[in-house]
C-alpha cells in the first residue's frame, strides 16, 4: 500500500513537473516573440531614421556645393565688374596713372600716362607683360618705385624726362618734358604712380617771371628820373615841406629796391651770370661786414648779434652772392626781433658740408606758411601772427635766398625755433 502511495506521488510530482517545464518554456518562447517583434521594429525605425539621416546629408553636401559654386560665379561676376569699373575709371582719369607688380612689370597704363612718357604701344606692353624701365627709360621713376616699395608708403618727384631717341642712326632731339609723380604702395609689392605732366605750369611760370622781368626793366629808368628831380627839390623846399620830400626819396628807395631784386631774379631765372665766382672766404670776416652794413638798424632796437663757430673756416663760395644772402636773412631777423634781443648765426661743417644757422626770437612763422615762405612775393598775413603787426617787405628776400643756395647747389629750409620760437633758418653748401 505505501508503494501504491510513492508511485501516485512520483507520478503526481513528474506531472507537475511536466506542467511548470511547458509553461515555462511557452512564457519564454511567448516572450522571445516579443522581443524579436519589437527588435524588428526598432531596427526598422533606426534604419528608416539612418535613411532620412543620410538623406538629408547628401542634400545638404548638394545644396551647399551648389551655393559654392553659385558663389564663385557670383564671386567671379563682382571681381570682374570691379575691374572692368576700374578699368574703366583709370582710362577716364584726368591724370596719368601707370601700375606694376612686385618684378616691376607692366600692370595698368592708361592713355595719358602713355602720351606724357611717350609710350608708342602701351597696350602691347601690358599684354607683354614688359619690365618698367624697357618702356620707359627714367631713373627718376625708377628710383621712386623702388623707394616707395622699400618704405612701403607714398613719395613724390619732380624732374625733367627726356624721352628715349627713337632711332639712334637719324637721332631727333628730343624736348625734355618736366613730370611730377605721385606714388603709393599697394598690397604684395605692387606700386601705382599718378602722373602730372607739369609742362603747360612750368610755361605759365616762366611766363609770369618774364613779363615781371619785363616790367622791372621798364620802371628802372623812371624811377632813377624821379629820384634825381626829388633830390633836386630838396634844397629848394620849405623847411615844414622837407618832411614830404624826405618821405618821398624814401619810398622811390623802396620801390628801387624791390625793381633791383626782381631784375636780380629775372636774371637768374634767364641763366644771366649763373657762372659762381668762387674764392676762399673767411665766414666770419664774411658775417663782420655784413653786420657792420645793418648795424644802423639793428642799434635803433637794440639787437645783438651771437657769432658760434670757427673764427678761421673758409669755404669755396661766391662771396658778393653770399653777402647778399646773409644781408636778406639778418635783415628779416632784426626787423622781426624784439627790441634787446640778439640774433644768433651759427657756421660749422657737417658731415663735409657748409651749415649755416640764422635764429632769431621773434614770432616765428605760423605752420601754414612754412611751405610758402620761399615763393615769391609770398607775405605772412599779419592776422597769423603774434603781434598781428604788419612789418612789410616785397617777400622777395627769401626768395632770392633760395636761389643762391640754388646756384651753390645747396638747400635752405625754414622752420621755428623749439627753445625761442623764432625763426630758423638753415642752409646747407656741399663743398
Amino acid at each position: 500500500m505505501q508503494l501504491l502511495w510513492l508511485l501516485v506521488g512520483i507520478i503526481i510530482g513528474a506531472i507537475a513537473t511536466g506542467a511548470c517545464w511547458f509553461s515555462w518554456s511557452y512564457a519564454k518562447k511567448r516572450r522571445d516573440r516579443k522581443f524579436r517583434k519589437r527588435s524588428r521594429h526598432a531596427l526598422k525605425a533606426r534604419s528608416i531614421l539612418s535613411l532620412k539621416s543620410w538623406a538629408q546629408n547628401v542634400q545638404q553636401n548638394i545644396r551647399q556645393k551648389h551655393n559654392n559654386q553659385f558663389a564663385e560665379i557670383n564671386s567671379s561676376t563682382n571681381d570682374e565688374n570691379e575691374r572692368l569699373l576700374w578699368k574703366k575709371i583709370v582710362e577716364l582719369a584726368p591724370i596719368g596713372y601707370i601700375q606694376v607688380d612686385q618684378d616691376n612689370r607692366f600692370a595698368v597704363c592708361n592713355q595719358l600716362a602713355a602720351n606724357i612718357m611717350g609710350i608708342m604701344n602701351h597696350q602691347q606692353g601690358l599684354i607683354r607683360k614688359q619690365f618698367l624701365l624697357q618702356l620707359i627709360r627714367s631713373y627718376e621713376l625708377d628710383y621712386l618705385v623702388e623707394q616707395t616699395r622699400s618704405q612701403k608708403q607714398g613719395s613724390q618727384v619732380d624732374w625733367v624726362f627726356h624721352p628715349a631717341i627713337p632711332d639712334p642712326v637719324n637721332p631727333v632731339p628730343q624736348i625734355g618734358r618736366p613730370i611730377r609723380a605721385y606714388s603709393v604702395y599697394l598690397e604684395d609689392g605692387k606700386v601705382g604712380i599718378f602722373l602730372v605732366d607739369r609742362q603747360e605750369a612750368v610755361a605759365i611760370t616762366q611766363q609770369r617771371d618774364r613779363w615781371t622781368s619785363d616790367i622791372a626793366h621798364e620802371l628802372k629808368t623812371p624811377l632813377t628820373s624821379i629820384r634825381l628831380i626829388a633830390e633836386t627839390l630838396e634844397p629848394r623846399v620849405d623847411p615844414a615841406a622837407k618832411i614830404w620830400v624826405d618821405r618821398l626819396l624814401g619810398e622811390i628807395d623802396r620801390i628801387t629796391k624791390l625793381v633791383q631784386d626782381l631784375l636780380e631774379l629775372g636774371q637768374m631765372d634767364d641763366g644771366i651770370e649763373t657762372i659762381l665766382h668762387l674764392s676762399e672766404v673767411n665766414l666770419s670776416l664774411l658775417v663782420r661786414s655784413v653786420w657792420s652794413t645793418l648795424e644802423p638798424l639793428a642799434n635803433r632796437k637794440q639787437v645783438k648779434i651771437n657769432y658760434i663757430g670757427d673764427q678761421q673756416l673758409t669755404w669755396q663760395l661766391d662771396e658778393s652772392r653770399i653777402y647778399r644772402l646773409l644781408l636778406n636773412l639778418l635783415d628779416n631777423s632784426i626787423k622781426h626781433s624784439p627790441s634787446l634781443q640778439s640774433i644768433t648765426i651759427k657756421i660749422s661743417v657737417v658731415d663735409s658740408s657748409l651749415q649755416i644757422d640764422v635764429i632769431d626770437a621773434g614770432e616765428g612763422f605760423p605752420e601754414e606758411a612754412l611751405p610758402h615762405i620761399f615763393e615769391r612775393f609770398y607775405q605772412i598775413d599779419p592776422s597769423r601772427t603774434r603781434s598781428g603787426l604788419n612789418r612789410g617787405g616785397s617777400g622777395l628776400g627769401l626768395a632770392i635766398a633760395r636761389q643762391i643756395v640754388t646756384l651753390h647747389k645747396g638747400t635752405i629750409s625754414a622752420k621755428n625755433h623749439p627753445e625761442t620760437s623764432g625763426a630758423w633758418i638753415t642752409i646747407i653748401i656741399p663743398s
